[in-house]
């Protein structure tokens, strides 16, 4: 896209970084059948863009050929791949030991794919490619299906995600349940330009299924306990972008917001305003914007649908988790989530779960820790609970490309990391001060897959009398109390850092699952987008070697189970 928000100064806090394709990565992938990688890829089409059909075509061929190949030797590696027991990561024994041999195996081949990261640049275009040519399709669909497909997503429909669930509700694990079909900037934008009649918009029935998705969740919970408010661990993800007809109508809703706004010392994107809605509902033709009369209608049937998605969820009692997008289309986000906030969150209600709408806020923006802070004035003197998703970020390679002329400052991989554990202990203090008080005024999540963050999360409720040192067990076992449990959550994503997931939780006692998966379901035409996504931004959720570390621990416990 060529949309840029222009913000005159760095905003990020993290070393956003994309791999070019140059010679000096015959390093990192020296050879593809025969071929040096340099020499591989000025054959399939780094000599330039050409206007000749004939060469379009032929340059298509050869990379479906070279793509056809590499997942053809995936395929063949799940039955035939050498397994190296090269694990030295010393909590791989923390593993779930009931996991199938076939489940370790794919995870194996999935984290060696993904320590390349020229193979996962070239993903998205390769899937493109090959999905477009009749009968590769089928194949590549296949492949797809048995590796990225199983290892990140939970199933095709939300039923069929149930026994893993009830799997995940068995060691005491929770989910962030989430239909994550994502809308393709690119697409969305030809589709806006030559719109067809359908019996029902895509994102229509995108809606439909999130409300089913919450029912769902909901009758999952009350099959453990029927009624119960407390203890209810299946949430529900959504995200705004895939909820429109044309993703821009939040570029343009962002534009405007950030024009209306007055000056802030608040890095880009800002802080939401409670006044933020008013330029939806001002007469349509009074504002000097991008926003459009289509854009306008369609924010206005959004802010609709949100407000039946968490109608719905506060009637079954499932609690709403927004994720964070792009931050060009955050400022819109923000103000939605704000509204939706100051609605569903209300404090005073009766055998309410609170608080019931929960947003993201990512600490690799310089913003965070100041946009916390004013996010809780706001709570307290509106009078409602602020639900609070911490991460880091992982939308890095586009966020760089979009960005990178506006930035003034060198991102810092070790601010990110302070901003995300200064704002942990933040949120822990302020849980602390929220246990003395009648109503419960806010909720945490803290979706985290690095060690140290939860270590530091644990130790601080330790510290703070929020967790107590369980005696005659392990060193560092923690209880936590239902007052506790109800209030904070730690989450990683699912098919990731499982070593961890259950690390913490065998070092914690709840009478609820404290620790979430992050579970995404949709059909695998529907989900490509999000797993396209997710090996990228694999990269750097797990750089540092983390992607190698999860391949030798799938090696070690394949070991285990072959020769004890």
């Amino acid at each position: 896209m060529n949309h840029v928000i222009s913000t005159g100064k760095a905003f990020f806090s993290c070393p956003l970084t994309t791999t070019k394709l140059t010679s000096d990565l015959a390093i990192s992938l020296p050879y593809v059948f025969g071929y040096p990688y340099s020499t591989l890829w000025s054959k399939i089409g780094a000599r330039g863009h050409s206007d000749s059909r004939a060469s379009l075509k032929t340059s298509r061929l050869r990379i479906g050929a070279i793509s056809g190949g590499i997942l053809l030797a995936t395929g063949v590696g799940l039955s035939s791949s050498p397994i190296y027991a090269d694990s030295d990561y010393g909590d791989a024994t923390n593993s779930e030991p009931n996991t199938p041999l076939r489940e370790l195996v794919r995870s194996y081949i999935v984290y060696t794919m993904c320590s390349f990261p020229v193979l996962i640049d070239l993903s998205p275009t390769m899937l493109d490619v090959l999905t477009s040519i009749p009968g590769v399709k089928q194949v590549t669909e296949a492949l797809v299906r048995i590796t990225f497909f199983d290892q990140f997503v939970g199933g095709d429909t939300a039923l069929q995600t149930l026994p893993l669930l009830k799997n995940l509700r068995s060691a005491n694990k929770g989910a962030l349940f989430a239909y994550s079909v994502e809308v393709d900037e690119h697409e969305a934008t030809a589709a806006a330009a030559s719109p067809k009649k359908v019996s029902q918009p895509v994102h229509k029935r995108i809606v439909n299924e999130m409300v089913h998705c919450i029912d769902v969740a909901a009758d999952f919970e009350d099959g453990i306990v029927a009624g119960a408010t407390a203890g209810r661990r299946t949430w529900v993800a959504i995200k705004l972008s895939a909820l429109l007809p044309d993703a821009n109508a939040l570029l343009h809703y962002s534009t405007a917001l950030l024009a209306s706004r007055p000056k802030s010392s608040v890095p880009f994107p800002g802080c939401p305003h409670a006044s933020d809605l008013d330029i939806l509902y001002a007469p349509i033709g009074s504002l000097k914007s991008d926003l459009t009369e289509d854009d306008i209608k369609s924010l206005r049937e959004l802010h609709s649908d949100l407000n039946r998605i968490c109608k719905r969820a506060k009637e079954r009692g499932v609690k709403i988790i927004i994720d964070a997008e792009y931050s060009w289309y955050q400022p819109a986000i923000d103000a939605l989530q704000l509204a939706l906030m100051r609605e569903f969150n209300k404090l005073g209600g009766s055998n309410d779960v609170q608080p019931l709408i929960y947003g993201t806020f990512q600490a690799y923006l310089r913003r965070t820790q100041p946009y916390l802070e004013q996010s809780f004035k706001d709570a307290n003197a509106g009078n409602y609970s602020l639900g609070v998703k911490l991460v880091r970020g992982a939308y890095h390679p586009r966020e760089t490309i979009a960005h990178r002329s506006h930035q003034s400052g060198k991102p810092s991989l070790g601010k990110q990391d302070a901003c995300y554990n200064v704002c942990a202990k933040m949120l822990i203090g302020e849980l602390k001060e929220d246990l003395g008080r009648k109503a419960q005024t806010m909720g945490i999540l803290f979706g985290t897959h690095n060690w140290t963050s939860c270590e530091l999360i644990l130790k601080e409720l330790v510290v703070t009398g929020l967790a107590k040192r369980v005696e005659g067990e392990e060193e560092g076992v923690v209880s936590l109390g239902d007052e506790v449990t109800e209030r904070l959550t730690i989450g990683q994503l699912f098919g990731m850092s499982d070593a961890l997931t259950d690390y913490l939780v065998g070092r914690t006692r709840s009478s609820t699952p404290m620790i979430i998966k992050y579970v995404p379901y949709g059909a695998l035409s529907e989900v490509m987008p999000y797993l396209s996504r997710r090996a990228i931004e694999n990269k750097s959720v797990l750089g540092d070697g983390q992607a190698s570390e999860e391949r030798r621990r799938a090696g070690s416990q394949i070991w285990k189970r072959i020769f004890g």
